[in-house]
């Protein structure tokens, strides 16, 4: 069992510089050496972004650091700020360890290649499914590591899950104005070697306050006022214009960049290739993927949907190292893919590029139906293999004050609003959206389109481009 020096413990940070854990909190060290988080060395941060970036080799066990991090400053924000008001000190206190704990594990879910492979399979499509699956499994140790202290694994996945009774916990490690955006938006800048990503991140973490939920309804009765995490009214909103910036040009300029989407379309398309054929090859099994380690066998034929110990089994390196013999495949288009991912090649001997970006500028949403209903019924035209939908939302970037009214029409809990909030920091002060006093974040709600694009494969190419034309999609 690790131990925490009376004097606490210190970790060196690229990004933070220090990171310090207090002498109380050796629960966290516990954490830290658990399966599941160790696995987070071997999975990159930024999935295939290396292929485009190559400083972009960080993982997400230094992100997850990174989290706790600053999940602990907003705490000692808050803490500080409300230490006058005995009912927020005091739940603030007694909620700290499950706070940071819900920060350092928030994670653990990602397969490998991160966000990548939740496109592949429906098994995971949802990372905070598994992730949840993981923290409550008793078999990988954390609910034991977590009662020690008194932390009850349920209210931790609470926070993840945004379920917790007290809001603005969750809004801590998951909003539009969390630790892990605040984190991630510095570290992925600072290894991609791109400068969008910054922003001042003490001011912001030194003007969080509290507000009250503005979707809060007076039914007159006494219930408690539901409490957001919200930026000072006063000193908040150049820093929330900032921070969003950053995170909308490192979205378009490093998250949705157009050559690291391709190198995202061409694994994808090879691992739902290598997965009919792990169901489909029988006797011809081992030439066709040859060197396939068993627990990435099993997540091919069971579509993803393998157990929790299996599943930490699974890492960047276990993909790779299948490819190292996939690119000797008696199939040649799995041995043609993986040689090109390994070797980072994007065009053929002859120069023809091995998948093909199409842009589709006018998204007509019938015309657009009709394309994506020929391209998924003409399957023996056009395998599934073959080509690669990229959807970006104008949501990827910020969602707003009406995006939650949307999403919550009709529902009876309306206790939802997603978008970055301001407050003068009176808990009886309704909060308010970010865009309702920027002229930026109104723009950008309202004029923010969704970029589509089609990753075909060479063989495909020239006939998918054609039907793009057709339909008047180009």
């Amino acid at each position: 069992m690790s131990e925490t020096p009376k004097r606490g413990i210190v970790f060196r940070d690229p990004v933070h510089n220090l990171i310090h854990l207090d002498e109380d909190d050796g629960f966290l060290l516990e954490l830290i050496d658990t399966l599941p988080m160790q696995r987070l060395r071997r999975i990159r941060q930024l999935g295939v972004s290396w292929l485009t970036y190559h400083g972009a080799e960080h993982s997400r066990f230094s992100h997850s650091m990174g989290v706790l991090h600053v999940a602990g400053k907003i705490l000692s924000t808050l803490k500080k700020r409300y230490r006058e008001n005995e009912e927020v000190s005091g739940l603030l206190e007694k909620n700290r360890r499950t706070v940071l704990a819900a920060a350092l594990l928030h994670d653990i879910g990602h397969a490998p290649f991160s966000h990548a492979m939740e496109r592949l399979f429906k098994a995971n499509a949802d990372h905070e499914k598994r992730t949840i699956s993981l923290l409550k499994n008793p078999e990988l140790g954390i609910p034991e590591k977590l009662a020690k202290v008194g932390v009850d694994v349920e209210e931790v996945a609470s926070v993840l899950q945004k379920l917790h009774s007290r809001r603005f916990l969750c809004d801590i490690v998951s909003s539009q104005l969390d630790a892990d955006r605040m984190d991630y938006l510095l570290r992925d800048s600072l290894f991609t070697g791109v400068e969008y990503g910054q922003y001042d991140l003490d001011w912001v973490a030194a003007h969080l306050c509290l507000g009250k939920e503005p979707l809060s309804r007076d039914d007159g009765e006494q219930n408690e006022p539901v409490l957001r995490l919200c930026l000072d009214e006063k000193r908040g909103l150049y820093a929330a214009e900032q921070l969003i910036i950053a995170r909308y040009h490192m979205t378009m300029q490093v998250y949705f960049h157009r050559t690291t989407r391709m190198w995202e379309a061409l694994l994808l398309c090879l691992l739902k290739k290598a997965a009919s054929v792990s169901v489909e090859a029988g006797d011809l099994l081992d030439d066709r993927l040859p060197g396939t380690p068993p627990v990435l066998l099993e997540f091919l034929k069971t579509s993803g949907a393998i157990s929790d110990r299996d599943f930490l089994r699974l890492d960047d390196g276990t993909l790779t190292t299948a490819m190292e013999g996939w690119r000797e495949s008696g199939d040649q288009f799995i041995a043609e893919l993986s040689a090109a991912f390994l070797e980072r090649r994007k065009k053929l001997p002859d120069g023809t590029r091995v998948f093909e970006c199409i842009e589709l500028t006018k998204k007509d949403p019938v015309d657009f139906g009709r394309l994506m209903g020929t391209l998924e019924g003409a399957t023996k035209d056009f395998p599934a293999w073959k080509w690669e939908l990229d959807e970006i939302s104008k949501w990827a970037s910020y969602k707003d004050f009406f995006h939650t009214l949307k999403k919550t029409k009709g529902k009876e809990n309306a206790e939802n609003t997603t978008s970055i909030m301001l407050s003068d920091g009176n808990l009886d002060s309704i909060a308010e959206p970010v865009e309702f006093r920027s002229f930026l974040f109104k723009s950008m709600a309202e004029n923010s389109e969704d970029v589509v694009r089609l990753y075909a494969h060479h063989t495909v190419a020239a006939e998918i481009n054609s039907l793009v034309l057709k339909f008047n999609l180009a």
